[in-house]
């Protein structure tokens, strides 16, 4: 315990700040300080900020393809659409049980969705 407490001692501030409350004080969008990560990399560090925006611009111009793409369709279809067109597609979806996907709910809210399976199949219950 005492090597600790001389260890500690012995240790400068990376910054030398000082608080003057234990809350944030509002601070303008402009005087907004940069953001800094530590690194072991002195002479060349690296730019998180920059990594990360070449990330994201790379996952924006990725096009999937096959299900992927269907799925993704659906994805941004409920992500974009009004609370009746979400209300819509998860009220069919599961009472068609996974068969049918509809997003006008004037229509789907009005009575119960049928099961409508793919040509060359047939839907059973999993108790029959």
């Amino acid at each position: 315990k005492q090597w600790y407490q001389r260890r500690v001692r012995g240790l400068v501030k990376a910054t030398g700040t000082r608080w003057d409350s234990l809350e944030a004080k509002e601070e303008t969008v402009g005087d907004a300080p940069q953001r800094v990560y530590p690194s072991s990399h002195k002479r060349n560090p690296v730019d998180w900020d920059k990594v990360e925006a070449e990330v994201v611009k790379q996952d924006e111009e990725e096009k999937p393809e096959g299900d992927a793409a269907l799925n993704q369709l659906f994805q941004k279809i409920y992500a974009d659409g009004s609370d009746d067109t979400r209300r819509a597609m998860i009220k069919s979806f599961q009472e068609s049980g996974g068969t049918v996907l509809s997003t006008n709910w004037n229509e789907i809210g009005e009575k119960e969705v049928d099961v409508k399976p793919p040509d060359g199949m047939e839907y059973k219950k999993w108790n029959d």
